[in-house]
């Protein structure tokens, strides 16, 4: 079975949990949210009679096998399952939407156990941990979920721990974001319900690249990271629930928005002492365009160096990102966005170091050729143009992709991964071991 299915059930779980803390039980939304989880289980569970789901220390584990993209998504439902004691859930086929509903709390952190012989059962595991798969989770990964929880440590209503921050960028520094490849892949990964979370690590991968392609040393790019991942912290410390509603905002809600460049500023310069200001700045900058525009209003300075950075960056990664008023668009839109703003909404130099360092395909562009496969870039185009294919010619997805030369091949569409059915951080472990290297394992 493919990490996808688990991948599926578990963000049904992750979002009836959240609806469940947000609405009562008799809510629209809840009732939705159960019935997706339902179908979710009946898919994970067909054609056997049950199948077993552990939660590990770092990961979880479908029967034996690793889920290294799951375990990321969904790591802080992980962590909590595991504080709660909860080592395994075993979901029978058939479950009954009441289990469910009952899973559901728990993982919400509202409900403390499940009825002995239901349909859903906890800490029932077949699997011995002797058993699983021992392979380790990417560095990057790893550093990847502290990133996400640092963030969400501050929207629990706890202080903002710049020193965590820090520890998130140096381990994404040691891990070899820097350097692109496995990092721009690994900043593919999106969760609609912490899409802004998400959000904010993936700005600091892609400018952690950036700033090494424009040249930038270790001390500098800790400076650029440490902004790059606090971009929206403003929008934590305003934390109104208009802003989390699906669909356009208001005119009201969008003054509220632009308070959050601000509101962000203020919150790292009281969290902090000397040496922090240039994160600071490019959270008070990164929405102020090259010609000056944007907000807030700088009064015809141009945004720092580091700012205008993270502002292509931003994009790009807005661009490529589910948002609530529109579907993703394709890395191909998004650098076309970039190039039509060079030099009114973004610093035309920069806008060029992005393009050459991403190439006419970026690592996790996910491509049908010709031929009718389908394949995942895993290098810049303008390198050596490595790729996996992930379905083959009839359309069937392979259970392990296979590494693929793209010289000489004829791209006949670029695909979303809602299309293909394959996250592209999904295979980052995968493409590093074709590679024949493992940067960023420990």
């Amino acid at each position: 079975m493919s990490e996808l299915v688990a991948r599926g059930f578990l963000r049904a779980l992750f979002h009836a949990g959240q609806c469940l803390l947000r609405h009562p039980p008799t809510h629209d939304a809840v009732e939705d949210a159960i019935t997706a989880l339902q179908r979710a289980a009946e898919v994970l569970t067909s054609g056997q009679p049950e199948v077993c789901l552990t939660v590990g220390k770092e990961a979880f584990f479908l029967g034996p096998r690793l889920l290294p993209h799951a375990s990321i998504e969904f790591h802080g439902m992980r962590r909590d399952l595991q504080q709660r004691g909860i080592d395994s859930i075993t979901v029978l086929r058939g479950a009954s939407r009441r289990d469910l509903t009952d899973l559901a709390a728990v993982a919400a952190g509202h409900g403390a156990d499940l009825p002995v012989g239901g349909t859903v059962r906890l800490n029932e595991r077949p699997v011995a941990f002797a058993q699983l798969e021992t392979r380790p989770l990417s560095g990057l990964r790893r550093t990847y979920a502290a990133s996400l929880d640092a963030l969400r440590a501050v929207s629990s209503g706890r202080r903002l721990e710049l020193e965590k921050v820090a520890g998130a960028v140096d381990g994404f520094l040691q891990g070899g974001a820097a350097d692109a490849g496995p990092s721009l892949m690994l900043a593919t990964l999106h969760n609609h319900d912490e899409a802004m979370f998400y959000h904010s690590v993936n700005v600091c991968l892609l400018s952690l690249a950036l700033g090494r392609a424009a040249g930038l040393g270790d001390d500098e790019l800790r400076r650029l990271g440490m902004g790059a991942l606090l971009i929206d912290i403003g929008r934590v410390v305003l934390d109104d629930p208009a802003l989390r509603l699906p669909g356009r905002l208001s005119n009201e809600d969008w003054g509220l928005v632009r308070l959050h460049p601000q509101e962000g500023a203020l919150a790292i310069l009281a969290a902090t002492g000397p040496g922090q200001e240039i994160a600071a700045q490019i959270v008070l900058e990164h929405h102020v365009r090259f010609d000056g525009g944007g907000y807030p209003d700088l009064e015809g300075r141009r945004p720092h160096f580091f700012s205008r950075l993270v502002a292509v960056a931003d994009t790009y990664d807005a661009v490529t990102g589910h948002r609530p008023h529109r579907p993703a668009r394709t890395p191909q839109q998004a650098t076309a966005i970039l190039l039509r703003g060079a030099g009114e909404a973004y610093d035309p130099d920069i806008v060029e170091a992005f393009n050459r360092m991403m190439g006419l395909y970026p690592p996790g562009s996910l491509l049908r050729l010709e031929g009718g496969e389908v394949v995942m870039v895993t290098a810049a185009a303008g390198g050596d143009r490595r790729a996996m294919v992930v379905r083959d010619r009839e359309g069937a997805l392979l259970e392990v992709p296979e590494p693929v030369d793209l010289a000489g091949s004829r791209v006949a569409e670029v695909l979303l991964p809602d299309e293909v059915g394959v996250p592209p951080a999904s295979l980052l472990e995968v493409a590093e071991a074709a590679a024949g290297s493992s940067p960023g394992r420990s």
